[in-house]
């Protein structure tokens, strides 16, 4: 039997293509002074760092305190000055009102904002209050979400076979209704949408794991504590994906995403 688990972790292309496509459909110009919301591996960051040229400057924030490590070192690794990465909240910024030119936020939940389900804010939406609050008026808000994840919604599948009260999904799919909703909510005008569609591959089935181990940690710690489980998961798993394997014998999967821009009125 194929082993699952031997697999080590490749940071997936979708991740490059929608912070790519993110930035490209921006304003963003020489010059500017740019906030990066979740800036993690810097994904949206640099590509914005090359549109704002050596006049403009980029200021990320991340929570998470090993990405932040791991960012300000490739910052300074590549010698750029006019970038920096913060360890903070986008809930709480200690940031001024009207700090910002343009902001970007590539792949930041908003499951503590909005709850797409039931269509409603949460708490007053405090994550995209503050966006706004920090961005300076007639500027625009420069947003990416995921809308469907082909690769989680199959380990999805799979966890609830053997966890069946698990109602985790890996992601936060969103709707377009629900985006539109939240950011006119926070006094946001002049909102545009486009979806932004990537179809990519696994080249083994311990490949598909590795990618997605993070995400799914507990769950499959779970799993593999009972060998009998654990080899049983292991069948299903090459079971279904045997029905997403290409004529070149790869694992193909589909990424939907959600591009969005929003103006902050004058």
């Amino acid at each position: 039997m194929v082993d699952l688990w031997s697999g080590t972790y490749v940071r997936p292309a979708v991740w490059e293509e929608t912070a790519a496509a993110l930035v490209r459909m921006s304003g963003i110009e020489p010059g500017m002074r740019i906030l990066d919301v979740g800036s993690a591996g810097g994904g949206t960051l640099f590509p914005a760092l090359e549109r704002i040229g050596e006049t403009g400057s980029i200021v990320g924030i991340e929570v998470e305190e090993d990405w932040v490590e791991w960012l300000c070192n490739e910052i300074a690794e590549r010698g750029v000055p006019n970038a920096e990465n913060l360890l903070m909240n986008g809930q709480s910024m200690s940031f001024p009102n009207s700090s910002f030119d343009a902001i970007i936020m590539g792949m930041v939940g908003l499951d503590e904002d909005y709850d797409f389900e039931t269509g409603r804010i949460i708490n007053g939406a405090p994550l995209m209050r503050d966006v706004f609050r920090v961005l300076k008026p007639g500027c625009f808000l420069y947003n990416s979400n995921w809308l469907r994840q082909d690769d989680n919604e199959w380990m999805g599948e799979l966890v609830r076979r053997y966890i069946p009260g698990c109602t985790k999904r890996g992601y936060f799919p969103g709707t377009k209704g629900g985006y539109l909703e939240l950011l006119r909510t926070v006094g946001f005008e002049r909102v545009q949408t486009t979806s932004f569609e990537g179809n990519y591959t696994f080249a083994e089935p311990a490949e598909w794991v590795a990618c997605l181990r993070h995400i799914w940690k507990e769950e499959l710690e779970q799993i593999r504590a009972l060998p009998e489980v654990s080899q049983a998961f292991e069948h299903d798993a090459l079971d279904v994906l045997s029905d997403h394997v290409d004529d070149e014998g790869n694992l193909a999967y589909r990424r939907t995403a959600i591009l969005l821009s929003a103006k902050k009125p004058e």
